[in-house]
């Protein structure tokens, strides 16, 4: 029953002429949008960047393909930008692409006609169908100042940045809209797929909330949405409700993770339980400049489970100081719910020495209040030599499988959730170098 909620889900997000012959092609643009009919085809994609080569990937996760594409080579590409986050439409035939801004350049969002896919031959023709701007060349950042004010806490300059950037892409459901967070200041972006432009309502700048979002993460039915504070002692997720209609956002409350006292800060993503039920989890490890006098400590990486119809949030997987301990080990950056069982995608690169390491946990929550331990992925055993940083997911509509991607040790990782076993691995063999912004067809994150 849960997996196939969830294909039903992901037609409703399909729309447009199917791909089903990897060498077809289409006319235009198509929305997200639902379609008319369910007799389409949702395209086995995962997409995402390369923070070094700068190239666009396309992963087949049924056949464990990689294409990939140097968009210098596509007529009306804005020039070398930084790119950042990927989105792909539910039929695989349109490709969105953030780019970071830089003296010359704004931070742009680029849309892409898929035209064909030949996974045989590894290419791809992709056509640029339009370059919309975020804002102006040179656009500094509005990031909170931060310094660190003990050993337990060091500021890692990654987290600095100089200019915009643009995170977090998701979908809202049954609608044609995509929303984009510029996490260096206090805007949310949001993308009309169907008139080819910023929405009417963008973009949504609402004080106390938006600052330093990394993306605004719906629930099925696209009722409410929930948005994480990706920033040093940010420690409350934003709650929504949501106009389908318009796709305006009415903030709701500040879900905090702990109290004035004691609390968790730093998320990077949140993930859907069901229609009520979330979860989230968090990175920093100790107070630094920001942290109110008042407060006596910041809990260290855990999970909470959040209740958006009651505007609390409940502490169920704590922090542990053992690889093998049943809890939290490094910073928890990304976390997904797979029916009974979270992953979290355990990232080293909040600590002074970034990147030395990085694990994937598991965990049963068929009880939340409960959870078990399963098991944690390890460098050496079921990950390659040289993984470090387990920075984000994306599954197969089905969750059947899920990428992970570390941009730091420059891996994207394939993993059964049924067995929880490891059944491919793309790396540097594959050309890989620092790869980032995943992003899988028929999921709305």
């Amino acid at each position: 029953m849960f997996k196939f909620g969830l294909l039903f889900l992901a037609f409703q997000f399909a729309a447009g002429v199917s791909l089903a012959d990897d060498s077809g092609r289409h006319r235009g643009l198509r929305p997200i949008s639902p379609p008319n009919s369910f007799n389409k085809e949702l395209r086995p994609i995962v997409t995402g960047i390369d923070y070094h080569t700068s190239v666009l990937y396309f992963f087949n996760y049924r056949t464990d393909t990689l294409v990939t594409v140097n968009p210098l080579s596509l007529s009306g590409w804005p020039g070398d930008v930084p790119l950042q986050h990927t989105v792909i439409s539910a039929d695989g035939e349109t490709l969105y692409v953030t780019t970071d801004n830089t003296e010359d350049h704004s931070a742009y969002l680029v849309v892409l006609d898929v035209e064909s896919i030949n996974w045989k031959q590894q290419r791809a023709h992709l056509e640029v169908k339009k370059v919309a701007e975020f804002d102006e060349p040179n656009t500094p950042a509005e990031l909170p100042f931060v310094e660190s004010t003990n050993v337990g806490q060091p500021i890692p300059p990654w987290v600095l940045a100089s200019g915009t950037q643009i995170h977090g892409p998701t979908l809202l459901p049954f609608t044609d809209f995509i929303y984009f967070t510029s996490w260096t200041s206090d805007r949310i972006r949001v993308w009309d797929s169907k008139a080819h432009e910023f929405a009417r309502i963008d973009p949504i700048r609402i004080p106390g909330y938006t600052e330093q979002t990394h993306g605004v993460v719906f629930n099925n039915s696209g009722t409410l949405g929930l948005g994480s504070g990706y920033f040093f002692d940010n420690n409350v997720i934003d709650l929504y409700q949501v106009n389908r209609r318009t796709g305006r956002l009415k903030p709701r409350g500040k879900i905090k993770l702990g109290d004035r006292k004691a609390y968790a800060a730093f998320s990077h993503y949140v993930s859907w339980r069901n229609e009520r039920f979330a979860v989230t989890a968090t990175m920093q490890f100790d107070k630094t400049s920001l942290t109110p006098k008042r407060t006596r400590k910041v809990i260290p990486p855990s999970v909470w489970l959040i209740d958006a119809w009651e505007k609390t949030a409940e502490k169920i997987i704590p922090a542990t100081d053992h690889v093998d301990g049943a809890g939290i080990y490094r910073s928890a950056s990304d976390i997904i719910v797979v029916g009974h069982k979270v992953y979290i995608a355990e990232e080293d690169t909040l600590d002074d020495k970034i990147g030395e390491d990085g694990f994937i946990s598991v965990f049963d929550i068929s009880d939340p209040h409960n959870p078990k331990f399963l098991k944690r992925f390890k460098p050496g055993e079921d990950l390659p030599d040289g993984f470090s940083v387990a920075h984000a997911f994306a599954p197969s509509p089905d969750h059947r499988y899920l990428m992970v991607a570390s941009w730091y040790s420059g891996y994207v990782i394939k993993i059964d959730t049924l067995t929880d076993e490891v059944v491919k691995v793309f790396g540097p063999k594959d050309g890989l170098v620092m790869p980032h912004g995943l992003f899988g067809a028929g999921n709305n994150r």
